[in-house]
């Protein structure tokens, strides 16, 4: 995405895009973007000040932390970029800027859905699907360990807003 610097003024200028994603070289073991990302972004220019406000939503498929299922997410993410116009030339180049915010951005930990039951940990059994009777016995261990706070789930906060989900059958 590309924008002529001389283009900008003090009223929003609108660019849209749709981008391969695979164009941009963002997948992991644990998240695959698929179709395209729809950028939009708005630029204005105050004085020496560029600021750009930008939308990204974009479909992938991750695989759970807790659970290991495939889920199909569709995402939204915001970004705010500021830039000094003194240090740039006659065009914005913003490609780069949205990928690495996308990047920097990924879930330490990515769930399929906030309260993920994960795997039995005796028989494997996805806990979100199904109950297992081993799973009584592990609860009533590690009852006293965990009123000890000594086993804490880390919370991930996200700035993403997911959208949709769909889970997808193997």
């Amino acid at each position: 995405m590309k924008v002529a610097i001389e283009t900008l003024n003090e009223e929003p200028f609108r660019v849209q895009e749709d981008i391969v994603a695979q164009d941009w070289g963002m997948d992991s073991f644990d998240i695959k973007f698929i179709d395209t990302l729809s950028v939009t972004a708005d630029f204005t220019r105050i004085k020496k000040d560029i600021y750009v406000q930008t939308e990204v939503i974009s479909k992938r498929i991750i695989v759970c932390s807790r659970c290991m299922d495939k889920v199909k997410q569709t995402v939204r993410q915001n970004f705010h970029f500021h830039f000094d116009r003194s240090g740039l030339r006659d065009t914005l180049e913003m490609d780069n800027a949205i990928r690495e915010e996308i990047l920097l951005h990924f879930p330490m930990k990515v769930l399929c859905k906030t309260d993920c039951k994960g795997l039995c940990t005796v028989c494997g059994s996805n806990l979100n699907h199904s109950r297992c009777d081993c799973q009584k016995a592990i609860h009533r261990d590690l009852s006293s360990s965990v009123t000890a706070g000594r086993f804490q789930e880390a919370e991930g906060d996200t700035e993403s807003q997911i959208l949709e989900r769909e889970y997808i059958e193997e």
